[in-house]
């Protein structure tokens, strides 16, 4: 348990007693950065506790010197401390499972959260998560749980106490289950795919072709932290090969929107040297947010409601030759095996023959865009389909296949086009 006890205690103790009468087995740590009575049952022995001074140790100072400290510097450096303290903790087998509990002090766990291992628990219950706020501090890349407190984290009362009751529960029930449950054999070679609901039909057909082959997908929304997330897990050497399928948040990082990835998107795999086939998914359009705000921020453009919250922004064809040339410059640095394969057909599921977004003009000038800029490195493959048929997910499956070995030769089964999109639009 990760709490401030100069401001907290109440609630500290109130929680660590609920985990314990759930059989849960609460160690306290201290993360305070003032000099406040921080007398509690913890502090007095009831609890296992370990200080706001093992937490200023661990960070390489005093707490003393912590309460000299600026606010936001003191808690920048304790939260140093915590991290190297839980993992230490966790690599040890001394708890299975964190809780961070605060207002503006559930930030005090963001390093330690995210340094702590897929799988294992953690949670923070905090009022901060709830508004417009983004999850970003406290989520990032981990598979961590928030828990909206509704109150404040001030006292125990009719709407705390139901919260912290609820807190107990997930914690103790996930550490258990760490802890006691056998996972499944994950033990087949990794594919790393991304993925959203547009590119959903072809990838679920690929996916099934790619465990046939022996081999399993993890698969990553494109939702901008979920490209960040793949990036990160290819980062680690868990995956041997990279079917970036869903590109989307390249557009976003050039154009605008809600899934953006940032400036590193598409080159974790080039730069491992894996195999890897890109295929420019969704690049055609941008997630934005409800209509009217779309509207606002990129007014007279075509968009498409995708629900009340998100609205689809279709790129001009300046932004699509945009897109294009950062598509190659990504694909010719690669140092591994890199094959492109375009659906000459439409990108996305409404950048098709009829579809709302079916722009000949946009799509040829990203393939244009493309071919200039890609290097002789890279296999470029104009495939005569839509993103979305079986044949263009069966074309894809086997390029990446042949990369890694495991099927006939690269281009076998291809049908290639040797121009570029003409347009038909008048």
């Amino acid at each position: 348990m990760i709490g401030t006890l100069d401001t907290k205690t109440q609630e500290i103790t109130y929680l660590a007693e609920l985990i314990e009468s759930m059989g849960g087995r609460p160690t306290i740590m201290d993360a305070s950065t003032g000099r406040g009575d921080q007398a509690s049952a913890a502090a007095q022995g009831r609890f296992p506790l370990v200080t706001r001074e093992d937490v200023a140790r661990a960070a390489g100072t005093s707490g003393d010197a912590i309460a000299t400290m600026e606010r936001g510097e003191a808690i920048s450096v304790m939260r140093g401390g915590i991290a190297a303290l839980a993992v230490a903790m966790a690599d040890a087998g001394e708890i299975a499972g964190a809780i961070c509990i605060g207002g503006a002090g559930a930030h005090l766990a963001g390093p330690a959260f995210q340094a702590l291992a897929l799988g294992f628990p953690k949670l923070i219950v905090t009022p901060l998560a709830s508004g417009h706020r983004t999850f970003e501090p406290y989520v990032g890349l981990r598979d961590v749980a928030v828990l909206h407190s509704v109150a404040d984290i001030a006292g125990i009362n009719s709407v705390t106490a139901p919260v912290y009751l609820q807190a107990a529960g997930y914690i103790v029930g996930a550490a258990r289950a760490h802890r006691n449950l056998a996972l499944p054999d994950t033990a087949t070679d990794s594919i790393a795919v991304s993925m959203n609901g547009n590119t959903t039909p072809a990838l679920t057909r690929a996916r099934s072709r790619f465990e046939a082959a022996g081999f399993s997908c993890v698969t990553f929304h494109a939702n901008g932290v979920g490209g960040r997330a793949l990036e990160d897990f290819v980062a680690s050497g868990r995956a041997v090969a990279a079917l970036d399928f869903t590109t989307t948040e390249l557009s976003a990082h050039l154009v605008g929107g809600l899934m953006d990835s940032g400036p590193d998107r598409m080159e974790a795999a080039g730069r491992r040297g894996i195999p890897q086939v890109l295929v420019p998914g969704c690049v055609d359009f941008i997630t934005c947010g409800r209509w009217d705000d779309a509207e606002r921020e990129f007014p007279g453009r075509l968009m498409f409601r995708h629900n009340p919250e998100l609205t689809l922004v279709h790129l001009t064809v300046e932004e699509m030759a945009e897109v294009g040339r950062a598509f190659a410059r990504k694909a010719s640095t690669a140092a591994g095996p890199t094959t492109i394969c375009v659906p000459m057909r439409g990108f996305s599921v409404h950048d098709c023959d009829g579809g709302e977004f079916w722009d000949r003009d946009a799509d040829a000038a990203f393939v244009a865009a493309l071919q200039e800029g890609l290097s002789t490195s890279v296999q470029l493959r104009l495939i005569d389909a839509h993103i979305n048929d079986d044949d263009f997910s069966d074309i894809v499956v086997e390029q990446l296949l042949a990369l890694l070995g495991a099927g006939g030769p690269a281009g076998a089964v291809v049908e290639e086009i040797d121009h570029p999109l003409t347009s038909t639009n008048p």
